[in-house]
């Protein structure tokens, strides 16, 4: 059986992450590292990309790139192959190497990128990526950011909801962090992020460069919206109370995201689990009440429990 440490969170500001950057946030739940897009998308087609990773599977992360509502689109989009003095390691994540970045082509002054990022069961977001522009003369020179909690019908352009509105374009790979601090956006399956691209955009030449795209959050109420299932019948745990390993035996076979919070609703463990069975760590841990909740990434479906430290 496969074991696993489990990582104590001091505070909401030290994630367990595999990043080369630190982020505030303890889940990854969306990840587009672009490495399998090749492209290029000739527009009017809609340029419509699922995320490389999701631990929400209905409705799909998706990154699209599309014309604004009543305008004339851009000529196409396509993989911007890296290379080595980009910087594109800002926001690796899972060990990805580095490849390909989504290229927004010119003229892109009517165009916009929407990522699609439900949130079932997160809240406390962070939205982060690597961005660059192609020059200081022709590439974009600002990324303006809006958000909608209702899939786009309506755009939040303003206030405390976001850290911050925009960022301007760098000749390498620049890591960009916001975070999203509007509680509608949390534990929603409507919450989109758009970026508009601005400034020196309309011409033919010159553009901006977006890769590893991740968004981050903190477990809320992972079972809200998704299937609930008999914790007793599917799911057994033992010892409990434990000291050092607690085991995890199921019925259910296939890969289950694992994530374990404490009662102040920080998350301690996060990861990937395979099988029947399977053990975790729990030396590390303090004393105290713990939720573990297991989502199957097969169904969906997902199961809370939980333990006592000792």
């Amino acid at each position: 059986m496969k074991k696993q440490v489990l990582s104590i969170l001091f505070c909401l500001t030290i994630a367990l992450t595999f990043s080369h950057d630190s982020i505030a946030q303890g889940t990854l739940i969306h990840y587009w590292n672009f490495n399998s897009f090749t492209g290029p998308v000739t527009l009017p087609a809609i340029a419509s990309l699922p995320a490389d990773f999701s631990l929400i599977s209905s409705p799909v992360a998706t990154w699209v790139y599309q014309p604004l509502p009543g305008t004339s689109p851009a000529t196409y989009c396509d993989a911007y192959p890296t290379v080595s003095g980009n910087n594109d390691s800002v926001n690796i994540r899972m060990g990805a190497p580095e490849g390909n970045a989504f290229r927004a082509r010119n003229p892109n002054d009517q165009m916009e990128i929407l990522i699609y990022m439900p949130t079932t069961g997160y809240g406390n977001l962070q939205i982060t990526y690597g961005c660059m522009t192609s020059s200081y003369t022709s590439g974009d020179s600002v990324n303006v950011f809006s958000y909608s909690v209702d899939s786009g019908a309506t755009w939040i352009t303003g206030g405390g909801g976001l850290s911050e509105w925009s960022d301007t374009g760098s000749l390498t790979f620049r890591r960009i962090s916001l975070h999203v601090n509007d509680p509608a956006a949390y534990n929603s399956t409507k919450f989109v992020f758009r970026i508009l691209l601005v400034g020196r955009n309309t011409g033919t030449s010159g553009n901006n460069r977006f890769d590893n795209v991740t968004l981050d959050g903190d477990v809320v109420n992972p079972v809200l919206n998704v299937n609930q299932v008999n914790n007793a019948a599917n799911y057994k745990l033992y010892p409990n109370p434990v000291n050092n390993e607690l085991s995890v035996n199921s019925n259910i076979d296939g890969s289950k995201n694992v994530v374990i919070t404490n009662m102040v609703g920080q998350t301690v463990f996060s990861g990937t689990e395979e099988g029947l069975n399977f053990t975790l760590n729990t030396s590390i841990l303090v004393s105290g009440v713990y939720c573990i909740t297991i989502r199957e990434n097969l169904t969906g479906n997902v199961s809370t429990s939980k333990f006592i430290k000792q």
